[in-house]
């Protein structure tokens, strides 16, 4: 059997607490790019079409997760860090940043001595940096510190009839959280259709509170919907585009919810939390600095999980292949 190719791509996966992450290095991009934006803007226009090669099926499924590291915009940063996903791009991700940096660890990519390496990425949503903990020569665990995280508004949505309070705030990514108690569902793995349906109705209904709010914003403002249980303080689910959920307790939402609950009351400035995901599989939180922005408190949040990497894999598009750029059915 011979193997023809237009190209081949080698990749690595990583889950992080459960959920997937399939990463890649691509150089192909020019070096005058001025931030993370102009770099994702130059792939989304070029190499779109890699994004539905790697997640889509036949080789991933509509909860795929990616990763692409590509050459820093900053000179004090070891990558630029794009985050695709089956439909379209995050402008941060925690738990991909954490698989990413036990990779690049675990396989050699980068140097390190001692117990403790930091790596500093470009990204959409700003500079993050991630400090691996190595035990033995291993990755065991990643530490981010991530972006300004702040609360942004309160809203009413109508759910099925029914007005529910949903909190939008920003870790990276949007987030519009609500409670399981007021949609009359718990966050359990039996209840995943419901949680997803409901994610649906809040993500729409936020989504034209943040068009309002920032009318000139060249970002996403696509949010990311937050399920809280109503049974467990921090036990959450998170849903976004393409009708996917997080199996992990995702890394920008529990720094979101985490300013969140600094606007509550409910955590200190100086505090710290533990996100559990519907898998029971747990982020710690710890805020590490705070300033107050006009009327909002904007926190910095440091996330620590663990990842480990599952398989290498070289990805090959057959010419002869009508779905060699992928396809997905919901």
């Amino acid at each position: 059997m011979s193997l023809k190719s237009d190209f081949t791509i080698d990749v690595i996966d990583t889950h992080t607490e459960g959920e997937p992450t399939r990463i890649m290095f691509w150089n192909n991009i020019p070096k005058n790019l001025r931030d993370a934006l102009s770099v994702r803007k130059y792939f989304i226009d070029h190499y779109d079409y890699i994004r539905k090669i790697l997640l889509l099926e036949p080789r991933g499924h509509k909860d795929q997760f990616g990763a692409i590291l590509l050459p820093p915009v900053n000179p004090d940063s070891d990558y630029t860090v794009i985050y695709p996903t089956t439909e379209s791009y995050l402008d941060m991700c925690g738990h991909a940043t954490i698989g990413v940096s036990t990779a690049l660890v675990a396989l050699g990519y980068v140097p390190f001595e001692g117990n403790e390496k930091t790596l500093v990425y470009d990204t959409v949503a700003g500079t993050v940096k991630a400090m691996v903990k190595i035990e033995n020569g291993e990755p065991v665990s990643v530490s981010i510190v991530d972006v300004k995280s702040y609360f942004v508004k309160k809203i009413k949505v109508n759910v099925n009839g029914k007005n529910v309070d949903v909190n939008i705030s920003y870790g990276g990514n949007f987030y519009a959280i609500v409670n399981s108690k007021d949609l009359g569902v718990d966050v359990e793995p039996e209840y995943i259709d419901d949680l997803l349906a409901y994610g649906k109705i809040i993500r729409e209904k936020a989504y034209e509170t943040l068009k309002e709010l920032y009318p000139e914003n060249r970002k996403n403002l696509e949010p990311l919907a937050m399920i809280t249980d109503n049974n467990h303080d921090y036990r959450a689910i998170v849903t976004f585009a393409g009708n996917s959920f997080d199996r992990s307790p995702c890394g920008t939402g529990t720094a979101a919810r985490a300013a969140f609950l600094v606007h509550e009351g409910k955590l200190k400035l100086d505090g710290s939390y533990v996100n559990e995901s519907i898998l029971r599989t747990k982020f710690e939180c710890r805020i590490i600095s705070w300033e107050k922005v006009n009327d909002t408190i904007a926190i910095i949040p440091e996330i620590t999980g663990r990842a480990w990497v599952t398989q290498l894999c070289k990805i090959i598009v057959d010419p002869s292949d009508p779905l060699k750029h992928g396809f997905l059915v919901q």
